[in-house]
Parts: structure tokens; sequence; C-alpha cells
């Protein structure tokens, strides 16, 4: 089973290398698969960082505003301490099938959601508040934030680029927190480490992809793969409820 989760570390470092946006989504499924909630969540809150900061350096200079998450990432602390809360409440095929739901639901907003929505200061804070959420419960915080960004209109490039700084943030402080409630013993790096040299390789291509690839059907493709992770993740789920 390890093998799965191998497969989803490089497809999601690829997918999230090439779009900005994918990594969890591809890969909490098949640890959460293989491992128990705690050591899935702290899995994917440690290999974020690393991959974040490989897009970012990879990023146009000034891509990524910053200034424009502040008030995101100050909205996501109360959020962080509610997805912890969960981790601790909630069996593991009660999480599975929030990872799946949660998938597929990102996957089908991505590909047919072309409306704009609330970009500004309310969107900005429920934004914060539900990915801090996910970060520490399921580690799939991506969707709100894509929802906000998608919102305001900004370029693929910035898109790209500032989700990176956005996970890179939200990981580092959402792991110590997890690191923290879970203990020690929740860090796997027999684990961790295979994972992330397929995490390097994931972006190195994905990276490439990004750069020579259109745009819509590779996202479309990558979506698709991401959908059915998803779906997967909540058979698993509703088998062990």
């Amino acid at each position: 089973m390890i093998v799965l989760a191998g497969a989803a570390a490089l497809l999601g470092a690829l997918v999230q290398s090439a779009t900005g946006f994918g990594f969890a989504l591809v890969l909490s499924p098949a640890l959460f698969a293989v491992l128990d909630p705690y050591e899935a969540v702290t899995t994917l809150l440690l290999l974020g960082p690393p991959l974040n900061a490989l897009v970012l350096r990879d990023s146009e200079s000034g891509d990524a505003h910053v200034r424009l998450l502040v008030p995101v990432l100050v909205a996501a602390l109360p959020g962080l301490a509610l997805g912890v809360l969960a981790l601790e409440l909630l069996s593991k095929p009660v999480l599975q099938v929030a990872v799946g739901a949660a998938v597929v639901a990102a996957a089908v907003w991505q590909v047919h959601h072309r409306a704009r929505r609330d970009g500004g200061r309310l969107g900005a804070f429920a934004a914060g508040l539900v990915s801090g959420a996910l970060t520490t419960s399921i580690s799939v915080s991506g969707p709100p934030i894509v929802l906000w960004l998608e919102a305001r209109g900004v370029t693929p490039g910035v898109f790209r680029a500032t989700l990176a700084a956005s996970f890179l943030a939200l990981n580092v402080v959402g792991g110590a927190i997890v690191v923290a409630a879970g203990g020690i013993g929740a860090v796997r790096l027999d684990v961790v480490l295979p994972l992330l040299g397929l995490c390097v390789i994931g972006h190195l291509l994905g990276n490439r992809a990004h750069r020579r690839l259109a745009g819509p059907l590779f996202r479309l493709v990558a979506l698709v793969l991401v959908a059915c992770t998803g779906v997967a993740s909540l058979v698993a789920g509703l088998a062990g409820l």
C-alpha cells in the first residue's frame, strides 16, 4: 500500500507544481488509506513546506502577493484549532469520507465554476477560517483559498505563487500544532523521507509542464485524476463505517 502513497506523492507534486493546486487532494486519500489519521495529516503537513518552497523559488519575482494573504492567514488561526479538535474526535472512516467529499467537491467545482464570488474582506475571512480547519483535520486546505483568489481575478502566475505562499504558512503552523497535539510519535520519517524524494521529482516534472503545456487541457486531466482519488477515499471510508 505504500506504493500507492508513493505514486500519489509523485502525481500530487506534479499537479501542484503545474497548476498551483492539488498536492493534498491527490495524496491525502492515499495516506489516510495506509496510515492512522494523525500520521496521515502530519506526513502531509511535513511534505507541504518543501514542495511549496520549490514552487515559490521557481515562480517569477513578485508573483506571490503575500500582503493579500494577511487577512486570510489571520482568520486561519482559530480554524487551525477547530481542525485539531475534529482530528481528535472523529474516527478514521469519517475522516476518509470527509477527505473524499472535499476532494470530489473541489474537483467538480474547479471543472464547472465560472462565476465570481466575494473576494473582499468577508471572502478573506471565510477562506481563512475554513482553510485553517481543513489544514489540521484532513490537510486539504486549498479549495477555499482557490475560490477566493479566483474571485479576485488574479493572473495564473500570481494564483500559483500566492497559493504556494499560503500553503507554506498554513503547513508550517498547522504541522507544529498537529505534532504538539499528537505527539512526536505521529511523525513517520520512514514514510516522509521517501515521499519527499518523490515530491522533488514530481515538482521538476510539474514545473516543466507548467512552462510548456497548455493550461486548460492539463488542468482538466489533473482534476479528473484528483476526482478519482476522492471517490476511492469515499468508498474506503464508507466501507469502514
